[in-house]
């Protein structure tokens, strides 16, 4: 099961990052930057969740958590971005903004998924040595755990796009790193602490996503670069091709130190065998 689920989360990610990076068509930031700030988040959302579960025992990373997440992010951004020459359009910051929550949201998969096949009856689809069925996995991938899931991952690359907004503006109009990181963590605790009090409620996230999209257009309309775009990297097929592999690579590390530390439940939803609980009498 931990190969389907860092496969996916792999494959996620390496979508995003290639949207991130497709988008950015005027100037395009250097792909090797994007690769470092996505493993920070990768490594920084690792060492919440470890850290948290050697203290409290094991979670699952949802609903107040999130709001961990996005906070650590939005202080994060402002000061490791402060005076990086390569930051010299309001986009910018959006890129690394995403690719940084795009290596945490990662983590975030690779920590959930496995309780929510565990709660699904269609579990046995990816039972060990079991010939998954596609019926069942197109079951799994629409029943309402996977579904809120994907649906918490979203909330959190939609606000990552508004504090990156900010964060781009605010940079270029040369606020200090603590005044922007001020207002980044207001806007990341109000776009993901909405969603948090309507429950996840789809027609919230839906305005959501049109006032992103209204945003990164607006911030792409007003780039310096775009009457003389960028021509596109020689070398980009070799750098996505890269990117591929450092993003599966990634996950799979991150699996395999989350189950070394982090106890999943097996396929049939069992707790495992640190978590052994007496069976209750007749």
């Amino acid at each position: 099961m931990e190969i389907y689920i860092a496969t996916f989360a792999g494959l996620l990610s390496t979508l995003l990052l290639a949207v991130v990076y497709l988008a950015d068509r005027y100037e395009r930031e250097p792909i090797e930057l994007i690769q470092n700030f996505f493993l920070s988040g990768l490594l920084g959302q690792l060492v919440l969740i470890l850290g948290i579960t050697a203290v409290g025992g094991d979670i699952s990373w949802s609903g107040p958590w999130i709001l961990i997440t996005m906070v650590c992010a939005a202080l994060y951004l402002p000061f490791q971005l402060h005076r990086q020459a390569e930051i010299d359009e309001r986009f910018d910051g959006i890129v690394y903004s995403v690719a940084l929550v795009g290596g945490a949201t990662c983590v975030i998969h690779l920590n959930n998924l496995p309780r929510v096949i565990a709660a699904s009856p269609y579990r046995d689809a990816l039972a060990p040595g079991a010939a998954p069925d596609l019926r069942d996995l197109l079951i799994l991938a629409t029943s309402p755990g996977f579904t809120a899931e994907l649906g918490q991952g979203l909330v959190v690359i939609l606000a990552a796009v508004l504090v990156g907004a900010v964060l781009g503006t605010l940079q270029l109009r040369g606020w200090s790193p603590s005044q922007t990181a001020f207002v980044c963590v207001v806007v990341a605790l109000a776009a993901t602490g909405l969603d948090l009090l309507a429950g996840g409620a789809w027609p919230v996230r839906g305005a959501l996503a049109v006032i992103d999209v209204a945003v990164a257009v607006a911030v792409k309309r007003r780039s310096v670069f775009k009457v003389r775009p960028e021509l596109p990297e020689r070398d980009a097929l070799i750098m996505g091709l890269k990117t591929v592999l450092m993003v599966f690579g990634a996950a799979l590390l991150a699996t395999v130190l989350l189950q070394a530390v982090v106890e999943q439940p097996d396929h049939a939803g069992r707790p495992g065998f640190h978590d052994v609980r007496p069976e209750p009498g007749p």
